[in-house]
């Protein structure tokens, strides 16, 4: 007989992988007091599975090797719970050693007789020691105080706590990549966050899957951002395209994101952790990344809609992935995802994307063989991202994108690609605009007016030069790579024709 514990969803921690177990615990037993013994070997029986092997045991009273399936802890829960199976004893048979029991995995509380301060919900309780297998954040007691100062004694827990941890591995969703593992947790209050399990997380998430169990991402890959990103951006498309999934998940993902005007007992603040590290022996963390604007993504992601709605392209989600997805390069036998990674970052943070993506069709694109334009429709996007975040004036822009697609033709129709780079590697205004002369002359081309006065802080029109200069690029050399895209594609044809 353990300690008694109640389920409820009132008396929340303030942490979010707690409360997440919490709710988890919720949905798993309801509201109610329980045993504490009892609720432990009914999460253990929840995250042991068959491994698909055999092994053999001796049996005492049947004086005879007996076989059973071997099992262990599931997949990747298996790097968080360091606890090997109880065997029994040993005997020898043929010179073989076999135990007299197939090996039993369990956990154990070990709560302290003497009540104490519970360090996270702050309840005076019998305490555990927390292990790994109850706070994924756990390290040595010794390097605890780099997390939480005055702690180097390590975490001490109340048994509702230390079964809210473990519970968390049931509830949480992951993603593997390889050695690299990333786990999310939505947090909000505790009702929130129970009905996001029962109506978007229970019908979405994938059971049984190696690789994970979050519903299907449009991509993701060994970096935490382009993940994160995928995984948002798979939410945001069951508001817009609600088909095949049940009419309470599309409704709570909306009111979770403040969709038009669908009522709501939602709070309005909720934050989606993602953390990320690589399996070894032990999961070894490397980064928490905290997010908090879900609202003003989706309200961007619901302007990349209504943009590819606008212009009539089949599944504008689809197509949003699909550019969001080009940011890679190959290396080798395999795809270098850091480029998306580092656009993904630069959403999630409503920072600017525009120097990797300039660096990525310069360095990438245009060095492809053979070499490509992006994806059609990135332009549009990454458009309407200037406006909504970087505040640029619609104006200005136009006239930006309407000078680099004449200035990449142009280059393209006289070879001179150099003229591209230069424009691209400009370090000051005044090497910006000895490009923009050389374009002039060697091109014959009009500069725009708006182009040539610099403002009081190097700013042309408002914008810092520099960006202007980057977007200029971007603009010429998608132009110049389209054109030859399509000479290409027309050489081919007559190759074919003669």
């Amino acid at each position: 007989m353990g300690n008694i514990i109640t389920i409820d969803l009132r008396h929340e921690t303030g942490n979010f992988w707690m409360n997440n177990g919490l709710v988890t615990l919720y949905c798993e037993f309801g509201e109610g007091n329980y045993d504490s013994d009892y609720i432990l070997e009914k999460l253990t029986e929840k995250i042991v599975q068959k491994t698909g092997n055999k092994g053999k045991y001796f049996d005492k009273k049947k004086e005879e090797l007996v076989e059973y399936e071997k099992v262990n802890w599931k997949y990747p829960t298996n790097q968080f719970i360091k606890v090997s199976g109880k065997a029994g004893t040993k005997v020898k048979i043929d010179g073989e050693e076999y135990s007299t029991q197939p090996p039993i995995f369990d956990l154990k509380l070990k709560l302290s007789k003497r009540h104490g301060i519970c360090n996270l919900c702050g309840i005076e309780a019998p305490l555990t020691d927390a292990k790994m297998w109850m706070f994924p954040f756990m390290v040595e007691p010794s390097k605890f105080g780099n997390f939480y100062s005055g702690s180097k004694r390590g975490f001490k827990l109340c048994a509702r706590c230390a079964l809210a941890g473990l519970a968390g591995y049931i509830g949480w969703l992951w993603k593997a990549q390889g050695k690299v593992l990333h786990f999310f947790v939505f947090h909000s209050d505790l009702s929130t966050m129970e009905r996001l399990h029962r109506e978007v997380f229970l019908p979405l998430r994938a059971e049984g899957e190696k690789g994970g169990n979050t519903p299907r991402l449009p991509f993701w890959g060994s970096y935490i951002h382009e993940t994160t990103l995928g995984l948002l951006l798979s939410l945001f498309s069951y508001i817009s395209n609600p088909k095949d999934i049940p009419e309470e998940t599309s409704k709570c993902l909306a009111s979770l994101f403040r969709v038009g005007s669908v009522p709501s007992s939602l709070p309005s603040f909720i934050t989606l952790y993602a953390v990320t590290g690589i399996m070894g022996q032990a999961f070894s963390m490397k980064s928490v990344k905290e997010i908090t604007k879900l609202h003003s993504l989706y309200k961007l992601y619901e302007k990349w809609v209504n943009e590819f709605e606008r212009r009539e392209l089949d599944n504008p989600p689809r197509q949003i992935a699909l550019v969001l997805r080009q940011f890679m390069s190959r290396q080798g036998n395999k795809d270098e995802t850091l480029w998306r990674d580092k656009v993904a970052r630069a959403i999630l943070d409503f920072a600017d994307p525009f120097p990797i993506m300039e660096t990525f069709i310069f360095d990438v694109r245009a060095k492809e063989k053979p070499p490509k334009p992006l994806v059609m429709g990135t332009l549009d996007m990454f458009n309407i991202y200037l406006k909504e975040v970087l505040n640029m004036d619609e104006k200005f822009q136009r006239i930006l994108a309407g000078f680099g697609y004449t200035l990449g033709r142009a280059a393209k129709e006289d070879g001179e690609m150099g003229l591209l780079y230069a424009l691209r590697n400009a370090k000051k205004p005044e090497e910006f605009y000895r490009v923009l002369n050389d374009a002039q002359f060697r091109l014959e081309m009009t500069i725009p007016e708006a182009l040539l006065r610099i403002e009081k802080g190097e700013r042309i029109f408002g914008v810092p030069w520099v960006r202007v200069k980057t977007l200029l690029a971007i603009y010429a050399m998608n132009s110049y790579l389209r054109e030859y895209a399509r000479k290409d594609k027309d050489s081919a044809t007559l190759e074919k024709e003669e």
